[in-house]
């Protein structure tokens, strides 16, 4: 568990209080409004990280507050507080609609005021506003072609040069923070699961370390949690890299890859009974243990796929024609990712080696020896080269807990403690953070972040000076979730 220092400021002090915890090492990681209880006014909640705390800078408002974008990337988190809460970023113009595609004139989701579903107006798309002779723009989605989460993209051309995209998000918004909204005693893994179906596991202990705080979980079910941690990123990453390799007309390589993920869930069903590992994490430990016999058979699996892996990749750097259309496609300089305030494997493959389970280690990572793949180019081949390394990394860290793992209990009471806490996980796109504000037993206010929430507005910026039959191969390598995103 990670330090919490709690820091109360005034309106005038906080750009300054910011900018101090930015100089002692502090990273923004979550930003959101606490709605009122009574006639007590709305917090807002700035949640700062370092290497070995966790600060958070509470400022009482009444409808607007000091915009932070000069000092940190916060961007995101502004306009989804608008829109969520209706409360203005001064100094900031920038709160075009973020997660919701329809409006209702006065609601504000995220108020404590009923949630109604009466009828609302969809709210139109705009245009990019670039104009001049030979520019066009292309309208894309939010229905797809293949079955993929919605989305729309919006690009400014010049002939196949793209000169700008928008991204416009939030046709799968399903008010998930106030559905947390619960008694704390109330276990609400399966609703964490749901957060991003793909990284169920990474929400889960996000929800769990943020739930459980001091309680001393079991070691093996510690153990176990980072197995399933590390299959889910296997899985994520194998289904990444065959679209990558789909998408550069590598047909057999990517059928290889898709059929490696394929093992992998249905070793993941063999071992939990549901092929995305759900249904297993629970408050405390773990709903079930996963027999000695089926973790002999994690590692036979595993050290097949290791080799499949391998000979894949080496498949794929031999051939001319990837290498063209992967290298120095998709570039995301280490100067945007850090601009941007990017996560996870994108991040890395910009040159910024950060990762929560070697700076923040929880479960069993402390024990377990790991190395960061790091790649400098910030382009498709470097995502890519990326995620197969941590896929080798994913492989002997699961070897390494199955050789330490040892009988034992698999759960420990949780106490309910009212307060803040937060989680902190590492999920195959990157950083998750959870943060759980706790009144009289139940949750007040429940904020998420997932990494696809920072990364999404990175890819605007990766693809400018790309041609458009690029975008789908870019997009593949920055592997976004909408879901996670729209929440």
């Amino acid at each position: 568990m990670m330090y919490i220092t709690e820091k109360t400021v005034r309106a005038t002090d906080l750009l300054s209080s910011v900018k101090k915890a930015t100089d002692e090492g502090y990273e923004l990681v979550s930003m959101y409004i606490q709605e009122p209880s009574g006639n007590r006014k709305r917090v807002l909640e700035i949640i700062m990280l370092s290497q070995d705390n966790t600060l958070r800078i509470s400022l009482k408002i009444d409808n607007e507050y000091p915009s932070l974008t000069s000092i940190i990337p916060s961007e995101q988190y502004e306009r989804e507080i608008f829109e969520m809460n209706g409360i203005y970023p001064s100094g900031y113009g920038d709160v075009k609609p973020l997660r919701l595609r329809y409006s209702q004139e006065n609601e504000y989701p995220l108020q404590k005021t009923p949630y109604t579903n009466q009828k609302k107006r969809p709210l139109s798309i705009p245009h990019n506003g670039m104009d001049g002779d030979g520019i066009f723009e292309i309208p894309v989605g939010p229905i797809h072609a293949g079955v993929i989460e919605p989305n729309h993209f919006r690009f400014s051309v010049a002939g196949e040069p793209i000169l700008m995209l928008r991204v416009h998000l939030g046709f799968t918004h399903r008010r998930i923070e106030k559905l947390l909204e619960t008694q704390i005693s109330k276990d609400n893994t399966f609703m964490a699961e749901r957060i991003c179906g793909d990284n169920g596991i990474a929400h889960s202990l996000a929800y769990l370390q943020a739930i459980e705080k001091d309680t001393a979980v079991p070691e093996r079910a510690k153990f176990i949690r980072v197995i399933f941690a590390e299959l889910e990123r296997i899985h994520c990453h194998l289904n990444g890299i065959s679209g990558i390799a789909l998408d550069t007309a590598l047909s057999v390589p990517a059928a290889k890859g898709y059929a490696m993920r394929e093992k992998i869930l249905r070793l993941n069903e063999h071992i939990s009974g549901h092929r995305f590992l759900w249904g297993v994490l629970m408050p405390g430990g773990l709903r079930k243990d996963v027999e000695n016999d089926k973790l002999s058979t994690i590692e036979m699996e595993i050290m097949k796929l290791s080799f499949e892996l391998d000979e894949m990749i080496a498949t794929m750097r031999r051939s001319p024609s990837f290498t063209d259309r992967a290298e120095v496609t998709g570039t995301l300089s280490t100067d945007d990712a850090e601009r941007l305030g990017v996560v996870g494997p994108i991040a890395r493959a910009s040159g910024i080696e950060y990762d929560v389970r070697k700076v923040h280690p929880y479960e069993a990572y402390d024990i377990t020896g790991f190395k960061i793949p790091v790649h400098t180019a910030g382009d498709v081949y470097s995502r890519l080269m990326v995620k197969s390394n941590e896929i080798r990394e994913s492989i002997s860290m699961i070897y390494q807990c199955i050789g330490f793992i040892e009988n034992g209990p698999i759960f420990e009471k949780v106490e309910d403690i009212d307060g803040f806490s937060i989680g902190v996980v590492e999920s195959p796109r990157g950083e998750i953070v959870h943060c759980v504000n706790v009144n009289d037993k139940k949750i007040w206010r429940y904020k998420i972040r997932d990494p696809s929430f920072l990364n999404w507005p990175a890819i605007e910026t990766a693809v400018i000076g790309n041609i458009v039959p690029d975008f789908p191969l870019i997009n593949k390598s920055f592997d976004l979730s909408c879901s996670g995103n729209d929440l």
